[in-house]
């Protein structure tokens, strides 16, 4: 049989498969679902745990929110972006007479988030709130930008809630210290309740940004003395936000000059000054790293999902073994490269990702409107960076970069010049080529940011 025969028996198959309707168990009781086959109506699921489900037209995505989780998918696609980070799935996500269904495996994978589990059988699922509760340790670990409280053991996004001397972090399960929690510098205490962790600190000590980290999970606490301006999810903004990634850190030194200068220390440098020149403009700012640390790639992009940023740009340094290549080039996320130079610089900025991260590059890129408007931010940024005095244009390109993989906003990686070329190097070694640099960039953000189609650029729209 051909395969195009046996796409058509499948798809004869199913069609003459009868629409039922299963009865899902729940703590309130029975509830009627959509279903056909072992496809089971994914939307009307989340909707019985209480989450909010919405549907964004322009780029044909679903989210769900239940406190502080949330979980995006696209019918057609096999991948989630799960509390920022891409996550792939046991099986596609389909629509089906007016339906968006998946198998019951799929089902679990978007429902675990939200602390919700589907078991029993096809012909009788059950539906129900996770009770087994996660075992957590909490540590104080030093750190040159702050004391950090870590919380090894969890893969959950936490609600936070400040208080008088503490923080309280309300997750959707329940908490179990695996050991007790001794008073450690500015973290006086650990109190565990059900599903709220509290810290005690020490006095004159606050907050000042959380973020989570994969491989192993942990939710990560940065503390600083009080008064000092407040960073990342806390922070209260009423306008756009950008997110400035400065390439490669600490581990990860990414290019190497002729003379041994290193690409993550020009990039740190640029992005510092790109993130003053936007705050200047009236535009909240922030950097993934704000010193020499190491960073994995899908973490960066999955900070910016987290602060539901408006823009994401990744500042990187080129290289090749032509040492008379020379100029700069922007790049916004494609599965298939422009040309062949284009694949060779996502083979070396995607060199520090995992095999997973890199299969998860070649997802439906289901967030259309944000490839339309990446395409323009990274237009815009290219066309500032021609206007400096001995720039070459080295054009707009497409590539599958890890780091830009799995994006909700628009966002686009700049390669502002080549480290292998020596007069380059020398160049982007100097303060006032990395201001001209940084200047060129804020404007072309604060540009694209402040114009009509980054307006209209959609988010989350109401489900049909």
């Amino acid at each position: 049989m051909s395969r195009t025969a046996a796409i058509l028996l499948v798809i004869a198959l199913i069609a003459g498969t009868p629409a039922v309707a299963v009865n899902v168990a729940t703590p309130h009781g029975p509830v009627e679902v959509f279903s056909r086959g072992d496809l089971l109506d994914l939307v009307a699921l989340l909707r019985l745990t209480g989450a909010q489900v919405a549907f964004a037209p322009a780029a044909g995505s679903y989210t769900a929110l239940l406190a502080e989780h949330e979980v995006q998918f696209t019918p057609g696609g096999s991948l989630a972006v799960v509390d920022g980070r891409l996550t792939p799935l046991p099986g596609p996500v389909r629509t089906l007479e007016g339906h968006v269904v998946g198998s019951a495996a799929t089902a679990v994978a978007l429902l675990d988030p939200m602390g919700w589990t589907l078991s029993g059988t096809e012909g009788e699922p059950r539906l129900y709130p996770n009770a087994s509760g996660e075992r957590i340790a909490v540590e104080l670990v030093p750190s040159a930008n702050g004391p950090l409280v870590v919380v090894r053991g969890t893969a959950q996004k936490p609600r936070l809630v400040a208080g008088p001397g503490q923080m309280t972090l309300q997750f959707g399960s329940p908490l179990e210290l695996t050991q007790p929690a001794h008073p450690q510098g500015e973290l006086l205490g650990v109190d565990v309740h059900e599903n709220t962790l509290t810290l005690r600190l020490a006095p004159g000590v606050e907050v000042a940004s959380t973020y989570s980290l994969a491989d192993p999970p942990r939710f990560v606490v940065r503390l600083a003395a009080a008064g000092t301006e407040a960073r990342g999810e806390l922070a209260e903004r009423t306008g756009p936000l950008v997110v400035v990634d400065p390439g490669h850190g600490g581990d990860d030194q990414g290019a190497r000059g002729p003379g041994g200068e290193q690409e993550k220390d020009i990039t740190l440098a640029v992005s510092r000054l790109l993130v003053q020149r936007l705050q200047a403009a009236g535009i909240a700012a922030r950097l993934t790293r704000e010193s020499d640390d190491t960073l994995a790639l899908v973490e960066r992009t999955a900070l910016a999902n987290r602060l539901k940023a408006d823009v994401f740009v990744s500042v990187h340094l080129n290289a090749s073994p032509a040492k008379g290549a020379r100029g700069a080039e922007t790049y916004f996320m494609n599965a298939d490269a422009t040309d062949a130079q284009a694949a060779q610089a996502a083979e070396r900025e995607n060199a520090t990702a995992s095999s997973n991260g890199l299969e998860l590059i070649l997802w439906d890129l289901a967030h259309v409107a944000n490839l339309n408007a990446s395409s323009q931010l990274a237009g815009t940024i290219q066309g500032q960076l021609n206007a400096l005095h001995g720039i070459t244009d080295r054009g707009i390109k497409q590539a599958p970069f890890v780091v830009l993989t799995g994006a909700t906003m628009p966002a686009a990686l700049v390669e502002i010049g080549f480290l292998s070329n020596p007069d380059e190097a020398q160049r982007l070694l100097t303060p006032d080529f990395q201001a001209e640099i940084a200047s060129a960039v804020a404007q072309a953000i604060t540009s694209y940011v402040r114009s009509p189609q980054a307006a209209a650029t959609p988010t989350v729209g109401q489900a049909p």
